[in-house]
């Protein structure tokens, strides 16, 4: 009998042959996720992007506790101000030389808008969490709502995307463990998203032939693990 738990228990819908039974609800699943493969391709064109942030993400948190004791708030602000933008300049980099810059969707449009809303609730709840002293919160809060993020749309993209999601929200309940150094989990939780997420990058881009699912899940188009 079906019932609303299926979905968490029942067996994996990754593969619509699977499911040779569900028809037009598989086919549209098939549709959205090329939909969404395609574009997701700019953004999955190198894996230096990630490689980028994997060095990135880890030194500045690891840098953070340095900086707040020297220069306070202000040189805290800076730092990771100053982190993001070189990573962004990293990801525009490769993406501009994958010729990625022309490719635009209203799907890519749209899977930013909602990042951007989802990083606005971030902002605020951090503001909160600054106001209230409890600053101490931030690096799980933002493994917690960038593994919610990637495991999202890797289900439908890329799904590495997918593990590097899990990856990061285990890193923010660990991060939120009283007694555990936050920042300390939180460099280790984002090398070890982003470096996946660069081998899953690598491994599909040197698979041949390459097929329209590779991105998505095709059957034997994946790392290994992912």
């Amino acid at each position: 009998m079906v019932s609303e738990y299926d979905p968490l228990f029942g067996p994996p819908d990754d593969e619509p042959d699977d499911h040779p039974g569900e028809g037009a609800p598989v086919a549209d699943l098939a549709t959205v996720r090329r939909s969404f493969e395609e574009a997701a391709r700019p953004y999955l064109s190198s894996p230096a992007v990630w490689l980028g942030w994997a060095l990135v993400l880890p030194a500045a948190a690891l840098l953070t506790a340095p900086i707040l004791g020297s220069f306070g708030l202000s040189g805290g602000l800076f730092l990771w101000s100053t982190a993001i933008l070189a990573g962004g300049l990293v990801e525009l980099g490769a993406i501009s030389r994958k010729g990625g810059l022309g490719k635009r969707s209203p799907l890519a449009a749209w899977a930013l808008r909602v990042q951007g809303n989802l990083s606005l609730v971030g902002l605020v709840l951090s503001a909160a969490l600054l106001w209230g002293g409890g600053a101490f919160l931030l690096p799980g809060l933002w493994l917690l709502l960038l593994g919610h993020s990637f495991f999202t749309l890797g289900k439908l993209a890329f799904r590495p995307m997918r593990t590097a999601g899990v990856l990061f929200q285990i890193g923010g309940a660990l991060a939120l463990w009283p007694g555990l150094p936050s920042l300390t989990v939180f460099a280790a939780a984002t090398a070890a998203g982003c470096l996946w997420m660069a081998w899953g990058v690598y491994w599909i881009a040197h698979q041949t032939p390459r097929s329209p699912s590779s991105l998505a899940g095709g059957r034997g188009r994946l790392p290994p693990t992912g």
